[in-house]
């Protein structure tokens, strides 16, 4: 009884403080109620079929698939809490004038509230999944009906009067406090959510570490008390990260941060950017079945700069494949941008690899500079140029590579449609000769200025001297 009743309050704890936080932060929102009923409602019906599946779930899971699960449901919620953190905090005051003003809800639109229900979902879906497959691991240890149902319910009641207990105390801010409290609560939320993520794929191998155990702290305070518990999922605290999670930490504070800062100071024509930016931070990874995995690392480049614009970018592979010598190659590539002027970005990366059957190593740095040329809507369509050096650590083993070329894109209704075509051309003693002729395409549809989903095609014709034949260019 003992074991579940810690398991159920742990979990109950993590899913009711989130819950608890996001509905102090949606005080006053007209249709709130509604959503977050909504949100964990869905979030119990899905653990209720993952309860009804326990047994072949648990078996599919086994390896990395339960680190890749967890991990994509915790990038999700990020991206939720991140949506609705940037929104409140553009109509913060905007809803605290007019609930001060009038003693009803507040009359506006309930444009987050969909990303709140989502995120509220995904906490109860996640922690009570988990303790459905915590349970049938006790209860195929031999542990009894009776132990686990009264242990369970005293770790959810004990769990949900905690979160509860959060929600009244924040309800006693001022609805000012209110905002900021729980704007600052959330980011904290997502930041510590982002690193669980990280270190989720690093457990399944598709992430390298950059260091392990940064630090350790666990001889103050171990994740495994009751007040360890409480702070990891509020602000994310952990004994001993490593060093992607404080990258993946770090970076979810300032790009959500940054949003929160730029957009609630008026800025919203920077908003659609920003989101790409949060989307981008944390889906750039690909799992990839062999073929040619460098192309998983390729980005199609907008022609377009903006002044002052900072974006932290993650680009990466991991490739699976029955051949040995082909299985668990990776790529990461993490990079930081600055718009230095309305018409030149620049962006610096560091890039780490791992061969098959190898270790992972840091393996060159990149500088890429992109030049905005002409004004967009000017023309019948933009221009831009691309300069891209990549400078190798093992100059023995590999070439430097410098890449170059027009960028080119074309507003067609909703649609954004660009072109890269880059040229591609190895340097050093062990470099090929010739240039290479590549092209990137894509298509974005603005969807929503959070929204914008997109269609690429990526593909290389070979040398300039010597094109591939029809059946050998790779697209």
């Amino acid at each position: 009884m003992l074991a579940t009743l810690i398991i159920v309050f742990r979990e109950v704890i993590e899913a009711a403080l989130v819950v608890s936080i996001v509905a102090a932060a949606t005080t006053g929102v007209a249709g709130r109620n509604r959503w977050l009923v909504a949100g964990v409602g869905g979030g119990i019906l899905g653990a209720a079929i993952v309860a009804g599946f326990a047994g072949t779930i648990a078996n599919s899971l086994q390896g990395t698939g339960q680190e890749v699960f967890n991990a994509s449901v915790l990038f999700v919620a990020v991206i939720m809490l991140g949506w609705h953190n940037v929104w409140m905090n553009s109509h913060g005051r905007e809803l605290a004038a007019e609930m001060k003003a009038v003693g009803h809800d507040v009359a506006v639109g309930a444009r987050p509230l969909y990303a709140v229900a989502i995120a509220v979902g995904i906490a109860v879906l996640r922690e009570g999944s988990e303790v459905v497959l915590f349970l049938y691991g006790i209860a195929s240890g031999g542990t009894g009906a009776s132990g686990l149902l009264t242990g369970g319910i005293i770790g959810l009641v004990s769990g949900a009067a905690l979160g509860y207990a959060l929600y009244k105390g924040l309800l006693n801010l001022s609805t000012k406090k209110l905002f900021a409290v729980t704007g600052w609560m959330i980011l904290l939320l997502a930041a510590g959510l982002a690193a669980q993520g990280a270190n989720y794929l690093t457990r399944a191998g598709l992430l390298p570490p950059l260091g392990r155990n940064i630090w350790d702290t666990s001889w103050l305070l171990t994740e495994q008390s009751i007040l360890g518990q409480i702070l990891h999922t509020l602000i994310g605290y952990t004994a001993r990260p490593s060093g992607i999670q404080l990258l993946f930490y770090v970076g979810t504070l300032v790009i959500i941060g940054g949003a929160m800062k730029i957009y609630g100071n008026g800025s919203g024509q920077k908003l659609g950017r920003i989101a790409a930016c949060i989307l981008g931070a944390f889906s750039a990874s690909a799992l990839i079945p062999g073929g040619d995995a460098e192309a998983a690392a390729i980005k199609v480049y907008s022609p377009y700069v903006e002044q002052g614009e900072v974006e932290i970018e993650y680009q990466g592979y991991r490739t699976f494949d029955g051949d040995a010598s082909k299985d668990n190659e990776q790529k990461h590539k993490v990079g930081l941008a600055y718009g230095v002027t309305d018409f030149w970005a620049t962006e610096v990366y560091g890039i780490w690899k791992k061969d098959a059957g190898g270790s992972t190593h840091f393996d060159a740095t990149e500088w890429e500079n992109r030049f905005q040329l002409t004004e967009r809507g000017k023309y019948f369509a933009d221009l831009g140029f691309l300069i891209e050096y990549e400078h190798v650590r093992d100059r023995q083993g590999e070439a430097d590579e410098l890449a170059f070329g027009p960028l080119i894109a074309k507003d067609i209704g909703r649609t954004t449609n660009t072109i890269n075509v880059v040229l591609e051309r190895e340097l050093g003693a062990n470099a090929e000769g010739g240039v290479g002729l590549t092209y990137r395409l894509q298509s974005r549809w603005r969807l929503d200025p959070l929204f914008e989903p997109a269609i690429e095609a990526y593909g290389e014709f070979g040398r300039i001297n010597n094109f591939n034949s029809r059946d050998d260019r790779s697209t």
